[in-house]
């Protein structure tokens, strides 16, 4: 299912207005009141230096200089107090802010069809997406804020500049749009050039998990590539560094040319500003003002502009990043959890001329896939690498669901049943299965917690062979696993892969996929699995995908999985009856290994 959303600008304030009103709308007052300060400095300069002036002259008495006196001293409370005030009130907003964001974000990747998972692309667009999307919108909250801030200040100083002298307010006004569009074209440079850092860093962060993870300590130390992997990375640095180095040098290149191109348009300007102070069409104060606010619009004109107008451009790729990232594709039920059918009894399972391709790819990793898998008996897929042994796995477990041909569970198409019931009905044990660093207990019964039965738990325990490490643990079941909390026991991956089987036992699903279940265990701890499994076979429906063939023999029937088809079917006695047959030929050839 698609869902197309639209980001614009304007929900860079919408957004904060939903989720906070009462900061945003204290934000958007001060942004307003802090850019009319500008003007109402130049106003209060002009008539502080007028009335000074007019005083030492004779013109007026002394106490009028307390209005402008005031006015400057609300003035100087203003600008040193405000920013403070709206810090602290802006701080518990974004505190908010942050959370409804995340969850936002965080929802949307939960919903993703599975597809975007193995899409390279697809990977660097959610990386910069989603790496840090509250600075994303805030930067583009306040980028906005900024932005009205400057229109507002630089209108309001033009006002008083064209009442006083039109032609400079028409210079001022030539200049802002070439330095505007000088800054709209760096910005969008600048983040293309910081997409390809990003790409880059992506692979560099990836080299530093592996110098330095404990995971990996092993393996470095016994094949010394830590020297190799880390010039790689020294490289891949320098790359990343170069490009943002050079980021900066252009940024900072455009904002003082700007600086130097408006200073030279100021001196201009002063001077077109001197007959009328001659003349007596322009007091002092006014002068001195107005000089001063044009300076402020020099700063304004160059750096805030340039930096404005940089970010924005920024922000409009990067909504176009964020817009084709809610474009993507969602499985609308993904993060149901597993229901269970109260009378339904497992009797069949069947691929029907199933046919399938990845997405964005031309082959077919299937093919007229056809075979019947029945009640009472187990199944091992086997191949080689690339053959579709995987392919099958995931499809049967709703991963896929844009294949050809049909899926029958029960004789009725897969497609029928909804997500939440087929997740009840199957439960997998993948090879790269999850070490999560919480309780042995939750990981156990993690997706499946909420009728939790300690007794089903301990046994299932001892069927896997880990009541003893139960018995050392401090904390028994609630002890958490891994070095994530300070209490944390840290314990064998073989272990690992016991809990992460306990975790398979404890969904009393009717069909079980284990594909590879004892990659991590020694020939004596597989044994027992195998064994473990067999006895259980009794009340479960098992599929094996295994490269060991040996293991494959406990099975009823063998599938030899070749070029997206079955290829060959039967028991190991059958198969290896096939003289020549590809089951056979691989057989011996692992045969060999162990004699």
């Amino acid at each position: 299912m698609e869902k197309k959303f639209i980001y614009k600008n304007i929900d860079f304030i919408k957004l904060p207005m939903h989720f906070i009103p009462v900061q945003t709308i204290f934000s958007i007052v001060y942004t307003i009141a802090n850019a009319l300060m500008p003007a109402y400095e130049t106003v209060v300069l002009a008539d502080f230096i007028d009335c000074a002036m007019d005083i030492f002259g004779g013109k007026r008495n002394a106490s009028e200089i307390i209005r402008p006196i005031v006015m400057i001293v609300l003035y100087i409370l203003f600008v040193n107090l405000m920013p403070s005030i709206v810090n602290i009130i802006s701080l518990t907003g974004k505190n908010k802010m942050t959370v409804k964001i995340k969850d936002l974000i965080l929802n949307k990747r939960s919903l993703l069809e599975y597809k975007h998972m193995e899409d390279a692309q697809t990977q660097d667009l959610i990386k910069r997406v989603c790496s840090d999307p509250v600075e994303d919108f805030s930067k583009g909250f306040d980028n906005i804020l900024s932005a009205v801030s400057i229109l507002i200040s630089t209108v309001s100083l033009l006002i008083i500049i064209m009442t006083s002298a039109f032609i400079s307010g028409i210079v001022i006004l030539a200049v802002s749009i070439p330095l505007f569009a000088i800054a709209m074209k760096t910005g969008k440079k600048n983040y293309e050039m910081g997409k390809e850092a990003k790409k880059i860093q992506r692979r560099y962060d990836y080299l530093g998990t592996v110098l330095t993870e404990r995971e990996y300590a092993h393996e470095r130390k016994l094949f010394g590539y830590s020297e190799s992997l880390r010039r790689d990375y020294d490289d891949l640095y320098n790359q990343s560094y170069q490009i943002k180095s050079k980021i900066e040098k252009k940024t900072y290149a455009n904002m003082k040319s700007g600086s130097i191109v408006t200073l030279l348009i100021i001196a201009v300007i002063v001077l077109i500003l001197l007959p009328s102070l001659g003349s007596g069409k322009m007091s002092i104060g006014i002068f001195i003002a107005l000089v001063n606010a044009l300076f402020g619009l020099v700063q304004a004109m160059s750096w805030r502009l340039s930096g404005i107008m940089g970010e924005y451009s920024r922000l409009q790729e990067y909504l176009k990043d964020l817009n084709s990232f809610f474009a993507l594709s969602e499985k609308e039920d993904a993060c149901v959890r597993p229901s269970r059918r109260e009378n339904f009894v497992f009797d069949s399972l069947e691929f029907d001329h199933v046919s399938f391709k990845y997405p964005g790819t031309d082959n077919y990793v299937l093919k007229n896939c056809s075979f019947l898998l029945q009640s009472g008996n187990s199944y091992s897929f086997v191949g080689v690498n690339g053959a579709g042994k995987s392919t099958i796995m995931k499809l049967i477990i709703g991963l896929y669901d844009d294949y050809e041909g049909e899926i029958l569970l029960n004789r009725i198409s897969i497609r029928k049943y909804d997500y939440a019931a087929v997740k009840g009905i199957i439960s997998v044990l993948f090879q790269d299965f999850t070490s999560y660093q919480i309780s042995m207990k939750d990981n156990i019964t993690i997706g499946r917690d909420m009728n939790f039965n300690k007794e089903e738990v301990e046994n299932i325990i001892s069927q896997v062979g880990q009541k003893e490490l139960v018995r050392e643990l401090n904390e028994g079941l609630e002890t958490p696993l891994g070095k994530v909390k300070e209490d944390g026991v840290d314990i064998s991956g073989g272990q690992w892969q016991r809990i992460a089987i306990a975790r398979l036992l404890y969904s009393k699903a009717q069909i079980n996929i284990l594909d590879e279940p004892t990659a991590a265990l020694d020939p004596v701890a597989e044994s027992q699995v195998y064994e473990m499994f067999h006895r259980v076979n009794k009340n479960r429906f098992t599929i094996y995908i295994t490269h060991r063939l040996g293991a494959a023999k406990i099975s009823d029937e063998i599938f030899v999985v070749d070029g997206g088809r079955i290829a060959e079917s039967g028991s190991h006695e059958k198969l290896m009856k096939i003289q020549g047959g590809l089951y056979h030929k691989m057989f011996d050839s692992q045969k060999s290994w162990y004699e």
